[in-house]
């Protein structure tokens, strides 16, 4: 961008020069679009997406989708879908492969579990937040019996409970959740739950839906069997499609079933990778396509990992603690407390605790309304007291950042919040000045 923008800054111009918004929103029941556009359920809007997800989009991501129609079975499309996924495995930091699902996050938890739990089989599910319990209900779903064992939002996870319970009978899954988007908290032991469900003879399945790409996920070192993700958290590009990495123990289950899989269409074995014989270029598997595939998805996906490749995974790991950390270290000096444990902090999510008499749906429409910013609120017990900030993919900026709690700021004063003015943005721009003075302009640059 050429100007300079400060937060504030009240001119009609988006602070991102990276992302575009033009299009059309909708605004749900709990959020009021101006008055200019009262009565209708859709509007024109440049608001910038700070949401759990989904995420804003670059503009060469959106321009990578301004192609001709092709057909997903030519050879030439094929040989793009299986690059891609190549580009996909690293962000996972796995060599087994990983299965692109049409829908959204929910739909790889369902194909994952669907594929491996039959009638009568046990699942121990891991519930730290709201999260958790879609694949218990996923579980049950299927037949399968889903035993939940449930641990405080926001705290550490008791290891000797995990095992306490996994040594209480034989279960076939172990799942938790990686990054709960509810609470704001990210579990960097999830590893060590990994080798506890090993050892007592269960898969593991780790939903990874609002951390890859944003958090480090070594899947392979962890050695988790199903690892859930999707297109429009982190990775920053758009709705549509679900991930599962599979390890070959999954595969083995699968391959084990007492009965075939009911999730015709989404049932993993139907995308394996089957032996090309004689090779192709070079390519001794090919990976069939389940469904005809979203060809203007696959395009976006592929130029949001270039993008994600070309930063690196581990510059772009430290960005987002980086931009996590400045704007947690904002809210503080308001005098707000995240929900999660400092320990825990989640570096693509915050979930923020409002002060006691502000409504969460009255503090976002303040949000959108005065500052064109989008996110949404808490979720179950926090729903009318709590917001949540995304700061993942392309928002992990200082610009999204000093904005975004310039307006927190704003907002809490026009509510009868007492702020000191100007508080959390000297703060974050604090953070941010002792990050470049310990590792000059890495990490920081936005």
């Amino acid at each position: 961008m050429d100007e300079v923008w400060h937060p504030g800054d009240t001119r009609d111009r988006h602070p991102i020069s990276c992302i575009t918004r033009g299009g059309a929103v909708f605004i749900g029941e709990d959020y009021r679009p101006p008055s200019s556009t009262l009565g209708r359920a859709i509007v024109n809007t440049d608001d910038i997406l700070m949401c759990p997800g989904p995420n804003d989009i670059a503009d060469r991501v959106l321009r990578a989708m301004i192609r001709p129609a092709a057909c997903p079975v030519t050879p030439e499309f094929q040989e793009f879908y299986e690059r891609t996924l190549d580009m996909l495995a690293q962000v996972y930091q796995t060599h087994h492969q990983v299965v692109p699902i049409p829908g959204s996050g929910r739909s790889g938890v369902e194909s994952a579990i669907t594929s491996v739990i039959e009638p009568g089989d046990r699942a121990l599910v891991i519930i730290c937040g709201t999260f958790g319990h879609l694949a218990a209900r996923v579980v049950n779903g299927v037949g399968g019996q889903a035993e939940e064992v449930y641990f405080p939002w926001g705290e550490q996870l008791d290891l000797g409970v995990i095992r306490d319970k996994l040594a209480q009978g034989t279960f076939k899954l172990v799942t938790m959740v990686h990054n709960e988007t509810s609470s704001g908290a990210v579990y960097m032991n999830a590893g060590e739950v990994a080798k506890l469900a090993h050892a007592h003879g269960a898969l593991f399945l780790l939903d990874a839906i609002s951390s890859l790409a944003g958090a480090d996920l070594p899947t392979d070192v962890w050695e988790v069997d199903l690892c859930v993700s999707c297109n429009h958290k982190a990775i920053a590009a758009p709705i549509g499609h679900a991930y599962v990495a599979v390890s070959n123990r999954a595969w083995a289950v699968m391959e084990g079933r007492r009965e075939p899989c009911r999730n015709i269409f989404g049932g993993l074995l139907n995308w394996k990778a089957q032996l090309l014989d004689p090779p192709v270029d070079g390519r001794t598997m090919r990976r069939p396509q389940g469904v005809f595939t979203a060809v203007h998805l696959f395009y976006a996906l592929h130029e949001a990992l270039t993008m994600i490749l070309e930063e690196g995974l581990e510059a772009r790991f430290a960005r987002h603690r980086l931009n996590a950390q400045a704007f947690r270290e904002g809210i503080k000096a308001l005098g707000l407390q995240p929900l999660a444990r400092p320990e825990l902090a989640s570096p693509t999510v915050t979930c923020i605790p409002l002060p006691e008499g502000i409504r969460s749906a009255d503090f976002l429409q303040y949000l959108q309304q005065d500052h064109g910013i989008f996110t949404l609120p808490g979720l179950s017990p926090y729903r009318d007291t709590a917001i949540r900030i995304g700061h993942m993919g392309v928002t992990a900026i200082p610009r999204c950042i000093l904005h975004t709690l310039y307006a927190i700021e704003s907002v809490l004063a026009k509510m009868g919040y007492r702020v000191v003015p100007g508080v959390a943005v000297n703060r974050a721009e604090q953070a941010y000045a002792e990050a470049s003075a310990r590792e000059p302009l890495k990490a920081v640059a936005s």
